[in-house]
């Protein structure tokens, strides 16, 4: 029986590390949440072994806090029995949630480990009522409510629904929405989905010669909203930042806490004394997000470095070991400095033991004064460079030594039953689908093409073409009115793709657009996300397939999608050639398609590239280029070459692929590069000025 907590305010702190862990407790979170060392979006934070978690969660639960574990990656298949056995131990345990995004890990743990609390992470991108309603039937207590939602979608979305919503009010922001992004992973491989960000946002692009950080995120800070973010129905308010300090933690954190606890008729002074607090965690600039209801101005800022830290100034003097510049702000010995040179190239830091003003050694410093601090810095440093302060007079001084000795006295507890969990785990791994010994039968190629609209409805007349996939749109929905004789017969050849973001009414427009292509007798419509799912409630006729974006990367989650109602999968488009070939040695009972040709996907966001016109490219400083398209209200980024597996489409049918889509919904099928394209495919042979993506280099 699944556990329900109740629906009490909560302040969630992040614990990367032991010593964040103590500062979120002595600074009174009511819960952390935590990542393992694997499987955590959290690669790089220290993170923590199972026996750990297991004393963390006897800690929590003595002071009668709560604990939550962090598996929000996507999974390989090979990657599945180690899950089954971290399922089993964290059920053991007794921890008080899990928070995943792979539909795998929900089919495991609501298999065989129904007592794990689910929480769906805002890597699953639930961002509608729709997509909560679906996670309710799923058996979640939890949703962590999508970063790009107003104070009025999130009312909506509590009025139609039961579980609990959870909002991050502090820290870090990404610019695309969570879970739709492939910046890193296009640079290298690492994805972001795993827990691998390189964090390629925060670099410098440069439109037209001009530079800017044109994708770096001032960081969230809704501490002013949060009587209106309960009102909207918020219970637990996430504080981001699992690779932060624990200072850093300890000063949001009780900052958080002040105000949540503050009668409403003292909130203005709490309000302000949590400010103080607040200006000494030296994040970067500030914004609300989304919240108020429109895109600010300030949460993207071409101008505005993407380096933690107060800008202090610019280093106008190296002489006599000592970095002349003047102050915008206090510095004090003890302060901790960042440089950051103007190439971008990686900063960096170190402690103020000594400085100067006016020749003469001096504590502290203030705004507007010019001091010479005396330089240990490893780096070369050059005039120009930006010195930022990035930390202060420490808010936590425990260190972790002496945290793990306090985390000693408490013993593991005694509620841990390891032995019958041996039978469950067996079981577990015993659902899990073994390599077949051979082969199916050789079934025929299914080509699929992404067009633009109607007008490519002529290609369903080619040989090799059984089927057109349109994008669902109101020119395209016109269309279908305008030509119904034309589109006779067609119907069932045409595959309707539904946008990947629906916000507040949008989705109950799409409900309608689809029942109306339903009573059309048009049958196939492609989904990207859960919310989509409950758009076809009524509609038994239709058949649904689920893109790239619903993240298939082993035989639970193409089992969980099939479950819940969809016919057939294309696997991720940032996946490697080694996974396909472990899916598609596995016999699954719905069909596995491949992207082999398409706009290679960096990023969705809701966020404007302010600066910059639609289709223009902005160039990194390694020369990689990235087009900026505007649709649907959304900002797309797509990678400069285009992504293309034509040269491998030989080993792919080995495998035992056949179906396959090419998007040419960008160049246009009847174009040069459209007619280009399909005759290499046929061909099987590579194109110039085009990528594999991770295909042959792989995926970490």
């Amino acid at each position: 029986m699944i556990k329900k907590h109740s629906n009490t305010l909560e302040l969630l702190a992040p614990a990367g590390s032991i010593e964040a862990f103590f500062a979120a407790m002595d600074n009174g979170a009511d819960a952390v949440y935590c990542g393992l060392k694997e499987f955590s979006a959290r690669v790089k934070a220290k993170n923590f072994t199972l026996p750990e978690v297991e004393r963390l969660t006897a800690y929590v639960h003595h002071q009668q806090r709560r604990l939550y574990v962090t598996l929000n990656t996507l999974l390989k298949e090979v990657e599945l029995p180690q899950l089954v056995d971290i399922l089993a131990h964290l059920t053991a345990i007794g921890v008080d949630g899990i928070i995943i995004q792979d539909l795998g890990v929900w089919r495991l743990a609501r298999t065989y480990f129904p007592q794990l609390p689910l929480h769906a992470s805002t890597q699953m991108t639930v961002h509608n009522a729709a997509g909560v309603r679906m996670l309710e039937k799923m058996g979640f207590v939890r949703a962590v409510l999508a970063r790009e939602l107003s104070l009025a979608e999130i009312t909506e979305i509590r009025r139609q629904t039961k579980i609990e919503l959870e909002h991050f009010v502090h820290g870090a922001l990404c610019f695309s929405i969570s879970g739709q992004c492939l910046f890193s992973s296009t640079l290298s491989g690492m994805s972001g989905n795993r827990g691998r960000c390189a964090q390629p946002c925060r670099r410098r692009y440069h439109n037209r010669q001009q530079p800017g950080y044109f994708f770096s995120t001032s960081d969230l800070c809704a501490i002013e909203l949060l009587p209106e973010l309960i009102k909207a129905g918020i219970m637990s308010f996430k504080i981001e930042g699992r690779m932060k300090s624990a200072d850093y933690v300890a000063r949001v954190v009780a900052a958080y806490r002040l105000v949540l606890d503050a009668p409403a008729r003292e909130r203005k002074t709490a309000l302000r004394e949590a400010a103080e607090q607040l200006e000494l965690s030296f994040g970067r600039q500030t914004t609300k997000g989304f919240l108020t209801g429109f895109v600010p101005t300030n949460i993207a800022v071409s101008s505005q470095q993407g380096t933690l830290g107060r800008h202090l100034g610019d280093i106008v003097s190296l002489r006599d070991g000592l970095i002349g510049l003047t102050v915008n702000d206090r510095l004090h010995v003890g302060d901790r400095l960042r440089i950051q040179p103007r190439n971008d190239q990686a900063g960096t830091g170190f402690t103020v033991r000594e400085m100067l003003l006016e020749h003469k050694k001096v504590k502290k410093v203030d705004a507007g004064d010019f001091v010479r601090v005396k330089n240990f810095s490893k780096g070369v440093l050059h005039v120009g460079d930006a010195v930022f302060k990035v930390g202060g007079k420490p808010a936590f001084t425990m260190s972790s030594e002496a945290c793990l000795e306090r985390l000693s006295k408490m013993a593991p507890s005694a509620a841990s039953q390891p032995a019958p969990i041996k039978e469950i785990v067996d079981q577990a791994l015993a659902g899990l689908l073994p390599p077949q010994k051979s082969m199916p039968a050789s079934q025929p190629l299914q080509f699929t093409v992404s067009a633009r609209g109607i007008e490519d409805i002529r290609l369903l007349d080619h040989h090799q073409v059984a089927n057109l996939q349109l994008p669902l749109t109101p020119k395209n929905l016109a269309d279908v009115k305008k030509n119904e004789r034309k589109l006779a017969g067609r119907q069932e050849d045409v595959i309707w793709e539904v946008p990947v973001m629906l916000f507040g009414a949008e989705w109950h427009e799409y409900r309608r657009a689809v029942q109306m292509l339903a009573g059309q007798g048009y049958r196939t419509f492609l989904l990207n996300n859960l919310g989509h799912i409950p758009l076809f409630e009524g509609l038994p006729e239709v058949r649904l397939l689920g893109g790239f974006r619903c993240y298939t990367m082993n035989s639970q989650a193409a089992l969980a999608w099939q479950e819940l109602g969809l016919a057939g999968l294309t696997l991720n488009v940032e996946d490697d050639r080694w996974n396909f070939k472990d899916l598609y040695s596995r016999s699954l009972p719905l069909p596995l398609a491949v992207t082999v040709y398409s706009p290679q996907p960096v990023l969705l966001s809701r966020i404007p590239v302010r600066g910059v016109r639609p289709g223009s490219v902005l160039r990194s400083d390694r020369d990689e280029g990235y087009r900026i398209l505007n649709g649907n209200g959304l900002t797309e980024v797509v990678a400069e070459h285009d992504f293309s597996l034509a040269g491998h489409l030989h080993e792919l049918r080995d495998m035992g692929c056949r179906h396959m889509i090419a998007d040419l919904s960008h160049c246009g099928v009847s174009s040069a590069k459209g007619q280009e394209v399909l005759g290499a495919i046929a061909a099987d042979q590579q194109l110039p000025d085009t990528s594999s993506l991770n295909y042959a280099r792989g995926l970490a």
